[in-house]
């Protein structure tokens, strides 16, 4: 099937319509003078759609112009460019491509025609997706595991000492959950641990970051925090969150928790170290009255370590 108007190309598209990677040709001035089937495949444009127009009818807008400008200096200096990139079907579905151009030149080195390869990697990027879930997120309750947690709170401090803010570490431990979980069984205390986390994502602000760490603890990352007793405060939010009853396939089931909370760079400048202070702070509460928070500092000692801080 004929799909372009100069003959040559015309006899190479009864091969090139075979091929699995959608292919398109420009002339010199960027003009379409070919596809084969499986771009109109891929984006649903037809060749009559396509005619004599600009690959620009396929840009999605994630790209910026110093990303296309980049791309054709690359294309003139070295003759190609290849990379990942987001187009946009007919339909107005953006997807994910990978991308080959090369300039075609003629026997004096003129370029005569751009010539672009590429294959839809949707599915590639969702796989990459999930297999990045699996090692980053608990399975059950979707929250960042202990592996990310550590890495959005190194993140976190990063950000912090550039701001000359504080980031707190909340250490959450629920009290009473193994005799629900034993009197109700173990559906009935997961379906409680997706409860759980769902309140505690609800009581905190987008920017903090609310993780499991096995069991039925949790970590919660407090970033952008001025004062000490800002943690405090959404200690409290956290501990009536989680007081409220739950139902549970029928049956009502009442749980607490116990918080320590240790506070970023006044009580230490290491993740495993704050998370271990944290820990025992949080010990401390569960052993002292539980349904509480402690800090693992001194509170009263806090707003002269955070003169100190900002003065460093």
């Amino acid at each position: 099937m004929a799909r372009t108007v100069e003959p040559g190309w015309r006899q190479l598209g009864r091969f090139l319509d075979h091929t699995a990677e959608a292919i398109l040709v420009t002339d010199a001035r960027t003009r379409i003078v070919y596809i084969n089937r499986s771009f109109t495949r891929v984006t649903g444009y037809s060749w009559k759609e396509v005619s004599g127009k600009t690959p620009r009818l396929l840009r999605s807008g994630r790209q910026s112009a110093e990303f296309y400008a980049r791309m054709w200096k690359c294309i003139h200096s070295t003759g190609r460019w290849q990379g990942e990139i987001w187009n946009r079907r007919k339909n107005g579905e953006v997807y994910p491509e990978w991308l080959s151009i090369t300039a075609v030149r003629s026997r004096r080195g003129k370029i005569e025609h751009y010539l672009a390869i590429f294959s839809d990697i949707t599915l590639r990027k969702r796989e990459e997706q999930e297999l990045y879930d699996l090692a980053t997120h608990d399975a059950l309750t979707r929250l960042p595991n202990r592996y990310f947690f550590s890495e959005r709170f190194r993140h976190a401090m990063v950000r912090a000492k550039r701001a000359a803010s504080l980031v707190a570490l909340l250490y959450l431990d629920l009290d009473g959950f193994k005799p629900v979980n034993d009197a109700l069984g173990h559906r009935c205390g997961d379906r409680l641990l997706q409860v759980v986390a769902r309140r505690l994502k609800r009581s905190v602000r987008e920017v903090d970051t609310v993780a499991r760490l096995g069991g039925d603890e949790f970590a919660v990352i407090l970033e952008q925090l001025s004062q000490p007793r800002d943690a405090a405060a959404t200690a409290k939010k956290l501990l009536h969150a989680l007081a409220r009853p739950y139902l549970l396939e029928g049956h009502r089931a009442k749980l607490t928790a116990s918080i320590g909370i240790t506070v970023y760079p006044l009580d230490g400048e290491d993740v495993d170290v704050l998370l271990k202070r944290a820990d025992g702070a949080m010990y401390r509460a569960k052993t002292e009255r539980r349904n509480d928070y402690r800090f693992w500092g001194d509170p009263a000692l806090y707003p002269r370590a955070v003169a100190r801080a900002r003065r460093k």
